[in-house]
């Protein structure tokens, strides 16, 4: 089982990226925890690659090998499959291995699994050490570890056998350059230096991790040749954000409208006009008509919160076993019960 650990600075506070577990059914119902999880062991499935996966699925980051750190890793008997709870040799019926991992944020991360974790915010270190109870237990167990990982976090990556191989081939490949790479690799030091843009060299994709890792020791010659690298991602992937903006767009109204799903289909497209995206229990029960279709209809729901316990979305479902109930019953209930306690939250299905 894995955990990821993606830290940035704001202010100068160390700030890391969490979300809120918001399904009951799951184990830490509401603590806070980063992106990773369990690795698919049928596919032997290895804990890199499994931190990697995860955070792609749930927040839509990628991750590059040469810049994740893993700093801790404990493997432990366990009564319970994916559940650490140690205990003897004999009790236990499987073996559990856990690591965290740090990665420096550098994208916006996207909400993409609402339905199990609130919206993805930023912590403050020095919060998290005070409110520590917050976390999931792995993250409370070591968040002094963490504090301290982020803080050395330049330094130990810079030692991974991945970045010490590729650094020494730069290196090698820097010194070939013109006298204007410098050894104290500062562009303080040569600061002075412009060469025109046709004549500052292309940098491969292979160097570019290194150079980044570097960046507080860049001479102005190799930055010069990053900004021309980054002209050229650039135009690599405009192409990609406009197809990209375009399918978000088609994806909010599609996700604003699955709603519909409760109406027949010959309904579905004037409603979806008379009302449009996301609509209220409030706004739908003006109409008459739907309130007479509704009125003893019962519908399977889920509250949706946020990462802060608001309430955030009501989530419809007609249910298939339309039997009269009275209260609350395995998450079951009435167009009323919803206008007279939910009625302002915007629907989705």
């Amino acid at each position: 089982m894995t955990q990821l650990i993606l830290f940035t600075e704001v202010e100068n506070e160390i700030c890391i990226l969490l979300a809120q577990r918001i399904n009951p059914d799951k184990d830490f119902y509401l603590k806070l925890n980063g992106p990773g999880g369990k690795a698919i062991h049928e596919k032997n499935e290895n804990i890199d690659v499994c931190v990697i996966r995860k955070c792609f699925e749930e927040a839509e980051i990628v991750l590059r090998n040469e810049k994740l750190l893993k700093i801790f890793e404990e493997t432990c008997y366990s009564t319970k499959e994916w559940k650490a709870e140690p205990c003897l040799q004999r009790e236990a019926s499987h073996i559990i291995t856990s690591a965290i991992y740090i990665y420096p944020l550098e994208e916006p991360p996207r909400h993409t699994e609402p339905h199990i974790l609130g919206p993805w915010n930023l912590y403050k270190m020095e919060e998290l050490l005070k409110h520590r109870n917050e976390l999931i237990p792995i993250l409370e167990e070591n968040i002094e570890l963490i504090d301290i990982k982020i803080k050395t976090y330049e330094q130990d990556i810079l030692e991974l056998p991945i970045n010490a191989q590729k650094l020494e081939e730069i290196k090698i490949k820097m010194e070939k350059q013109p006298q204007r790479t410098r050894e104290t690799f500062n562009f303080f030091n040569d600061i002075e230096i412009e060469m025109p843009e046709e004549e500052v060299p292309e940098i491969i994709d292979e160097q570019f991790p290194v150079l980044a890792l570097n960046f507080g020791k860049l001479s102005s010659f190799e930055i010069q040749t990053l900004i021309k690298y980054k002209k050229k991602i650039q135009e690599l992937i405009r192409p990609l954000r406009r197809i990209e903006h375009k399918i978000q767009t088609i994806e909010k109204s599609y996700k604003g409208f699955k709603y519909l799903s409760i109406f027949d289909k010959t309904e579905r497209k004037i409603i979806a006009q008379r009302f449009g995206e996301n609509p209220t229990i409030s706004e739908l029960s003006k109409d008459n008509t739907i309130l007479h279709k509704f009125q003893n209809t019962i519908f399977e729901f889920e509250i949706r919160k946020s990462s802060t316990n608001k309430l955030t979305y009501l989530k419809l479902r007609l249910s298939k076993d339309q039997t009269q109930i009275n209260g609350t019953t395995n998450g079951k209930q009435t167009w009323g019960f919803f206008q007279k306690n939910y009625s302002k939250l915007p629907l989705i299905k």
